[in-house]
């Protein structure tokens, strides 16, 4: 059984190397779909390339404002989904990464007949790396579970031209058949804990007070319609990034 990862990519300098390095453990394929980067990700790209076979690189520059109704993302990452060719594949953007025990618990989860797609725990950081953003009634998008890996024939992405989910077969996950939830296997979330936290374009500038302006994020903000809850993250960081904050000498 073969996996490939996919992601689409747009200024992702900070990033991708760290991402290329921990996928590259377990991934037979990563396929990577960049949307007209300014910055350095191109190149970082190429570099790995030179090294590996295992990554596959487009380029489609993107029509309208990224991270926006006028991206089209569900186009964009269905183009990812028909350029694979593993038996599985996860959805994993450069941003995100994967608990060290997937790669043991990998080929379990490939070779099992009785599944289709899994979903594992998700923990986004928030403000920094030993801060758990939480879900809340109002903001229910945070800290639970996200259905991200299904095998390859059956594998799409809704049409929405924002937000776009996984289906399969196309069903929402939820209402798939042969879907687990493995728990004990954590996809970590780290876009507003690492690098420059906040884009231009981010969903959730107005959590930092960034709706309608520019200028520095409030960390400190809270919005009108709902609280930004937090809890301390007492877990153990992927290693790709343990690496990171030791060289750097950041918090864990």
């Amino acid at each position: 059984m073969r996996l490939s990862v996919i992601s689409p990519v747009l200024n992702e300098e900070f990033f991708i190397p760290i991402y290329l390095k921990a996928v590259l453990k377990y991934a037979d394929e990563v396929v990577l779909l960049d949307g007209g980067s300014q910055d350095k990700t191109v190149e970082i790209i190429e570099e790995f390339q030179r090294k590996t076979d295992k990554i596959k690189l487009f380029i489609k520059p993107q029509n309208g404002k990224p991270y926006s109704e006028e991206w089209n993302e569900g186009q964009r990452r269905n183009f990812l989904v028909n350029k694979c060719t593993g038996d599985w594949i996860l959805a994993l953007d450069v941003d995100e990464f994967m608990s060290d025990n997937f790669v043991k618990f990998l080929p379990q989860l490939m070779k099992d007949g009785d599944m289709n797609f899994y979903s594992f725990k998700y923990i986004p950081f928030w403000k920094r790396v030993n801060l758990i953003r939480l879900s809340t009634p109002q903001d229910p998008h945070w800290a639970g579970e996200i259905a991200r890996m299904g095998r390859r024939d059956g594998f799409s992405y809704s049409q929405s031209k924002h937000h776009c989910v996984p289906l399969y077969n196309g069903k929402p996950i939820w209402r798939v058949e042969k879907h687990k939830r493995v728990l004990s296997i954590v996809l970590y979330h780290y876009h507003y804990a690492l690098g420059p936290r906040i884009k231009e374009n981010d969903n959730r500038r107005g959590d930092v007070d960034l709706a309608d302006k520019k200028g520095n994020p409030d960390w400190d903000y809270e919005p009108d319609d709902y609280s930004i809850k937090t809890a301390p993250f007492n877990g153990k960081h992927p290693e790709v990034i343990r690496d990171y904050l030791k060289q750097n000498r950041r918090i864990r």
